[in-house]
């Protein structure tokens, strides 16, 4: 494996915005996305984010991938992340669709695809900006979720909530109020625009910046107190702060695992196709993808061609 000239890495900057349970569906009531909840991601891509919506343009590309992957049942967090994360179809490996945290055989993918350890083996600087708090790494029996496998594959630092304190994370609720409840009350409330420019920061720094936030499937699933559309309008601001700020050669990669909250009418997931955004320089490497198995291929490609 051919190690990258630093002029090739330095041709490319990607923040992998993975959004946890967002998909395609109608542009009508109830669908939270059919409404004005995203300004600035409305602007961006000149449309809505919802079925039947595609646009490619050399620095901006919208379109539906699919996240069933040919195995039958509602596509699930654990199989849908890991083919995301791998470029392997776990679903079709472990004979189904697999929720929450990954269990045999999946943890096994992603000590070995990981796409963040694949980028670091070419020379690339990755991170992944979300913060992990003391009291995660001290639980007895920790269950951990593929982004998480996959830092570790990756063997890179988890960020820390001094990190978070200082400006140098995010954390996957983008503006504390949960992280304040729950284990920090010390930590200050900022905007979600905040969150947005710290991600930018790090993009400085880093070729492969990888941030999650699973605000929007823990919200379809009823599991907080937010409506759909106030979910939306904290992703929104993160996607204005960091547009704001971000490098002129950088992309953002957004996805997703699964539907849910585009269907406010049920707690569960859906079957519809979850959007692939990119926008930058990168947005026509990503043309061909048409599920969640292909985001890994063309990532590596991106960063072996240094297009």
């Amino acid at each position: 494996m051919r190690s990258l000239r630093s002029e090739e890495m330095n041709s490319h900057r990607i923040l992998f915005l993975f959004v946890d349970g967002i998909g395609l569906g109608p542009n009508r009531d109830p669908n939270p996305f059919a409404t004005d909840a995203m300004p600035t991601l409305e602007s961006l891509i000149a449309g809505r984010l919802v079925l039947g919506y595609e646009r490619q343009e050399p620095t901006l590309l919208v379109k539906g991938i699919d996240a069933i992957l040919g195995v039958s049942g509602l596509p699930q967090s654990a199989t849908g992340q890991t083919a995301l994360l791998t470029g392997v179809n776990a679903a079709q490996v472990a004979g189904c669709h697999m929720p929450a945290f990954p269990v045999r055989p999946l943890p096994s993918l992603l000590a070995e695809f990981s796409l963040l350890k694949q980028l670091k083996a070419r020379g690339c600087r990755v991170t992944s900006a979300n913060a992990y708090s003391d009291a995660y790494w001290q639980r007895k029996r920790p269950r951990h979720a593929a982004t998480t496998l996959a830092i570790m594959a990756a063997d890179i630092p988890f960020r820390t909530t001094a990190q978070l304190l200082a400006g140098d994370a995010v954390y996957w609720d983008i503006t504390h109020e949960v992280a304040r409840a729950s284990y920090a009350p010390e930590l200050p409330l900022i905007t979600p625009e905040e969150a947005g420019q710290r991600l930018a920061t790090l993009l400085r720094d880093y070729h492969f910046v990888l941030y999650e936030t699973f605000l929007p499937d823990l919200v379809g699933h009823r599991r907080l107190p937010w409506r759909p559309v106030e979910a939306l309008q904290r992703l929104d601001g993160l996607l204005n702060g960091l547009f704001m700020m971000l490098p002129e050669n950088a992309s953002l990669i957004m996805t997703s695992d699964h539907g849910n909250l585009e269907d406010p009418d049920t707690r569960s997931h859906t079957y519809n196709p979850v959007p692939l955004v990119v926008l930058g320089p990168a947005a026509a490497a990503f043309s061909e993808v048409t599920d969640l198995t292909g985001v890994v291929p063309a990532m590596l490609r991106l960063f072996e061609s240094g297009e």
